[in-house]
């Protein structure tokens, strides 16, 4: 209990320290949001106790409890510009790489910020709400409430964020690692080269694990793309207009799928086979190579947050190319037309 203690006002000192230093530093009237500042102040608390009294009835509570027992990293300060605009930044109490802490500041105080979807996943499996094979979508209910009345389990598991970064190529991912305890260090731990959807069926954006299978079958459709022409012949049960593109959907059934990882919309990380990997190729999910996809399913936790982001860039065509093209699609234009 003392070290867990000494570990609360460390992070009440740091996290204070933090906000405050990004208010001074942005030559501001100093003005914290009221949900900011009220969370910010129960980091005063001398133990966690006093917590355990409350009886939780929103997020915000949740919020509070989840960050004094080291589930959730981070708050939200509101501030006033030097013209009167109003900003808004996250304020984490662990260190965090440059482009987390540029994509936080927009993912602001709410339910749904992928952070506090995070803790509420770890929660549960800390406080064991959930069997090995069940599914959290990181949301506040009755069972949760109720869990968090009680004494709560101290967060075991290290802060993780993956990054999938589909702008360069070849494409990858990168996991980044902070130790549970208060003087913990932030570093990359491990980099694959991996595979994103085609026609951008991979969206950017943050979310949490919900759920991990170290064997699966995945179904779905895979969207292949077709001419204007191909595409009015289809039915429409089997075609649609994906991201701009005209596609036809072909169903698949992928059985033994090995180390997956599901964050968001039945996409995830895990094993496939490929004759190579490093571009879109995929229906959506994150792919990587056998030995690769064993590792990163050894190192990651039910909650840790995937960021996918940018848009990977194929090279651009000759000019003469691309005005053959051209006149391609407005022939083919014409000729549906025609139909």
């Amino acid at each position: 209990m003392k070290l867990r203690h000494h570990h609360q006002k460390s992070r009440s000192r740091f996290l204070s320290a933090k906000i405050g230093a990004i208010l001074t530093a942005a030559c501001v009237t100093g003005l914290l949001s009221a949900n900011a500042s009220a969370f910010a102040n129960t980091f005063d608390s001398s133990t966690n106790a006093s917590i355990r009294t409350q009886n939780p009835q929103d997020w915000q509570q949740v919020w509070q409890i989840l960050a004094l027992t080291g589930y959730v990293h981070l708050v939200y300060g509101t501030y006033m510009g030097r013209y009167g605009g109003m900003h808004t930044v996250a304020a984490w109490n662990i260190p965090v790489p440059k482009a987390l802490q540029k994509i936080s500041n927009n993912w602001g105080y709410s339910p749904f910020n992928p952070a506090f979807r995070s803790g509420l996943i770890q929660f549960e499996r800390a406080d064991h709400l959930l069997n090995r094979r069940g599914i959290s979508r990181g949301r506040v209910t009755p069972e949760v409430l109720s869990a968090l009345r009680a004494p709560i389990p101290k967060n075991r598991f290290p802060f993780q964020w993956i990054k999938v970064d589909k702008s360069t190529h070849p494409e990858h991912l990168q996991i980044w690692q902070v130790p549970p305890d208060p003087q913990g260090k932030g570093q990359w731990i491990y980099r694959t080269v991996v595979n994103t959807g085609v026609m951008h069926s991979t969206p950017d954006g943050s979310w949490p694990i919900y759920q991990r299978l170290a064997k699966t079958t995945m179904t779905g459709k895979f969207p292949i793309a077709v001419s204007p022409h191909e595409y009015h012949l289809l039915p429409a049960s089997d075609r649609s207009i994906y991201h701009g593109y005209h596609v036809r959907w072909q169903h698949y059934t992928a059985p033994n799928v090995h180390f997956v990882n599901y964050f968001y919309d039945g996409r995830a990380i895990h094993f496939y086979p490929r004759k190579g990997y490093g571009w879109p190729q995929s229906a959506g999910c994150v792919e990587e190579p056998y030995q690769n996809a064993r590792k990163v399913y050894a190192l990651l936790h039910y909650g840790d947050i995937v960021s996918v982001m940018g848009h990977y860039h194929r090279k651009s065509l000759k000019l003469d190319r691309a005005a053959l093209l051209k006149k391609q699609i407005i022939r083919e234009i014409a000729a549906s037309k025609a139909d």
